[in-house]
């Protein structure tokens, strides 16, 4: 579990992280060591699920050697519904939904706390106004849960 304790008495706990994966933890289908690493980490100390409508066709065989992450693959041409309900079906509350996308945008009008990626790929501008923290890249939003007082001056009111 993430847990953020805030200095003014609210507690945020997430059991949850849902990634997007092409152009959030995958540049052209390719997913970067250092991300499959703090995949690893993350996924020690909280449910990791990568949904994907896989563009490139090799989401598992890139993330294969990733333990301990849930891949889920959705048809192309969909509009991001799927996405949402399957953060619905976790709790949105105590779910992170991190992505870059316009089919991201139903996971982000509910998730507990959401983070959009900026990387080379770019961000939908829909994505970045739902979203609660914005990032330059995947490194940069796994790190944040590993290391959540991090994310304290951002939420703060």
């Amino acid at each position: 579990m993430i847990t953020i304790n805030m200095p003014d008495g609210r507690t945020f706990e997430f059991k949850h992280v849902v990634f997007d994966y092409n152009g959030t933890l995958a540049e052209d289908g390719i997913t970067s060591n250092l991300v499959k690493e703090l995949l690893r980490e993350l996924a020690a100390k909280v449910h990791v699920a990568v949904i994907t409508a896989d563009t490139f066709g090799i989401v598992r065989e890139q993330l294969q050697d990733v333990e301990g992450i849930e891949i889920i693959v959705i048809g192309s041409g969909l509009d991001g519904t799927e996405k949402a309900r399957y953060v619905q079906k976790l709790g949105s509350e105590t779910t992170i939904v991190i992505g870059n996308g316009v089919n991201d945008q139903p996971m982000f009008f509910i998730g507990g706390l959401k983070i959009a990626v900026i990387g080379p790929e770019g961000a939908s501008s829909g994505l970045l106004a739902a979203a609660t923290i914005v990032v330059k890249s995947p490194e940069d939003a796994i790190r944040l849960l590993l290391k959540p007082k991090r994310l304290i001056a951002t939420l703060r009111c």
